[in-house]
């Protein structure tokens, strides 16, 4: 591998996301200014991921055909025109409108993803997505407590230190990150055209269909987890906001170190696919536990299951999918996986909490449990253990 190239996008994923979790959970609050109910709130947050759904996949195959560099750079501007926006906001729709911007220029995961493919090798793809995913565990560990600091000035200011935040990562893409993609050649290729036959095509690419699924249902999942997990603690242990915070932040802790440390062990030992396979089930269980846990310490233990099946499943896929398609076909590729996590986190919220309020507090676990263990049981019918 390409260490100076991969420090590189590691530092600028971290740097962008570090801006990005500034503002996650202020969002509702500076929503609230501008008397949002909570519907609009959740419409807020749901535009962002609607658009970056949405755009993901064209973000991709653009970095296919005219290099992943200008790209990023272009992502990353619209990004800090998305905070500039938002601290500038008087209104709601100018909130939602900033949101917007954000969410369509946000897609940028798959060309930093597409970066990483073309400066390892197959043998260490899957450290190399592992990294970003490291690169993205911080940024929401370290970003959510800085905007928490930061509100205490009020809220323009969190939205302004984004804003230097992503200006930052403009200047290290621009000065720092060399271009991976021979732009003249990816031009005249038919493989990097933006096409919805070309989507088409890369959906029939064996297994690459069966990948996006996967990647999906575990995106599904975990946010039916992520959404409903503070809810579940309050009626378990009457855990409030601290308590959750901290309980957050140790499984983004544990999460970056399954996929620096762990996860590179276990690829020296086994295949990506199978330790796709073994993931997929260690995550189910985790949401299978988790409902009989009667002390809290016992939370913890749940916690470490989801933190080694989100950890070593989503770099796996990534890497895999890279692997089974050409190289002018790794942003486009990537994209549309993002975008199926995308999707993911809009579904496993909403249906997450329906089951909560219709249900019970426990039955939204078994059932993403449920959920991960059949599409385990899918993936290791289906899919080959061969690199």
């Amino acid at each position: 591998m390409k260490n100076k190239a991969l420090f590189t996008i590691f530092l600028i994923v971290f740097i962008d996301l570090l801006g990005f979790g500034i503002l996650l959970p202020l969002l509702p609050f500076i929503a609230e200014k501008y008397a949002a109910n909570p519907l609009e709130i959740g419409f807020l947050t749901a535009a962002y991921s609607l658009f970056q759904f949405i755009a993901t996949p064209i973000l991709g195959r653009l970095s296919d055909r005219y290099g992943r560099k200008k790209i990023l750079v272009i992502s990353q501007l619209g990004s800090v025109v998305g905070y500039l926006l938002l601290g500038w906001a008087n209104s709601l729709p100018i909130i939602f409108l900033s949101r917007i911007i954000d969410g369509a220029t946000g897609g940028n995961i798959s060309v930093a993803q597409a970066y990483i493919a073309d400066v390892t090798t197959k043998e260490n793809r899957a450290k190399g997505m592992g990294l970003i995913g490291a690169a993205f565990g911080l940024g929401f560990i370290v970003g959510p407590a800085l905007g928490g600091f930061l509100a205490r000035f009020g809220f323009v200011v969190p939205a302004y230190v984004a804003a230097g935040v992503g200006l930052v990562t403009v200047l290290a893409t621009t000065f720092f990150l060399k271009e991976t993609v021979n732009v003249v050649h990816a031009a005249r290729s038919p493989r990097t055209k933006l096409s919805c036959s070309e989507v088409y095509r890369v959906l029939r690419t064996k297994p690459i269909g069966l990948l996006i699924f996967t990647f999906f249902v575990l995106n599904t999942a975990f946010s039916v987890m992520q959404g409903n997990f503070a809810l579940w603690t309050q009626a378990a242990f009457r855990f409030g906001a601290q308590e959750n915070a901290w309980l957050f932040t140790g499984m983004g802790i544990m999460s970056v170190g399954m996929q620096l440390r762990v996860l590179p062990w276990v690829i020296r030992r086994v295949k990506e696919a199978m330790a796709l396979k073994l993931a997929i089930f260690v995550l189910a269980a985790g949401f299978l536990l988790l409902p009989f846990a009667v002390l809290p310490v016992w939370v913890l233990g749940a916690l470490l299951f989801f933190s080694f099946g989100q950890g070593l499943s989503m770099p796996t896929i990534q890497a895999i999918a890279s692997e089974r398609v050409p190289k002018e076909e790794y942003g486009e590729t990537l994209g549309i996986l993002q975008s199926a996590g995308s999707l993911g986190r809009i579904v496993g919220p909403i249906a997450g909490g329906e089951l909560f309020y219709q249900f019970g507090h426990n039955i939204p676990f078994f059932a993403a449990g449920f959920l991960v263990l059949v599409m385990g049981g899918v993936v290791w019918a289906k899919l080959d253990n061969a690199r």
